[in-house]
C-alpha cells in the first residue's frame, strides 16, 4: 500500500496537471518539450565545445529557465508576465539546481556516460518538478 509521501505525491500530481483543461495540458507538453529540446541542444553542444558541467548548468538556467518562463506565462498558462512571477519561477528552478548538476556530475562525471544520453536522462527526471514550479509561480493565489 502506499505510505503519506506517495500518496501527497499523487494529491498534488493530481491538483496540478490532472485538473486543468485538457488544451492547457497540451500546451504545456508543448512549451516543456522547446524547453527540453533546447536544454538537450544547449548541454550536448556545449558539452561538445568545452565547457564543464558547472558553466553549462549555470547557462541551462539563465538562457532556458528565462526562456520557459516566457513560453509558460505567453502560451501554457495565458498570464500577464510580471517580475514578481518571473522571480517566483527563477527561484523555484534555482532549487533544482543542485539536483540538476548532481545528476549531470553523476552520469558524465562518475559514470562517464556521455552527455548525448545523460542529458535527456537528467532532463526526465527533472520533467516533473520543473512542471510544479511553473505552476505554481506563474498560476498560485499564495502570492498575490
Amino acid at each position: 500500500m502506499f505510505g503519506p509521501h506517495e500518496r501527497l505525491i499523487a494529491n498534488l500530481w493530481r491538483g496540478m496537471f490532472m485538473n486543468l483543461d485538457p488544451w492547457t495540458r497540451t500546451r504545456y507538453l508543448i512549451s516543456g518539450g522547446f524547453c527540453a529540446l533546447a536544454n538537450n541542444v544547449l548541454l550536448i553542444t556545449g558539452a561538445h565545445v568545452g565547457l564543464g558541467i558547472f558553466e553549462l548548468t549555470l547557462l541551462s538556467f539563465l538562457v532556458i529557465g528565462t526562456a520557459g518562463y516566457v513560453a509558460h506565462v505567453h502560451f501554457t498558462f495565458r498570464q500577464t508576465p510580471g517580475w514578481r512571477s518571473y522571480a517566483r519561477f527563477m527561484a523555484g528552478l534555482a532549487l533544482g539546481i543542485p539536483a540538476a548538476y548532481a545528476v549531470l556530475a553523476l552520469l558524465c562525471d562518475v559514470l562517464h556516460v556521455p552527455m548525448l544520453a545523460t542529458a535527456p536522462i537528467a532532463t526526465i527526471i527533472l520533467l516533473v518538478y520543473n512542471y510544479m514550479n511553473a505552476r505554481l509561480a506563474i498560476m498560485s493565489r499564495l502570492f498575490r
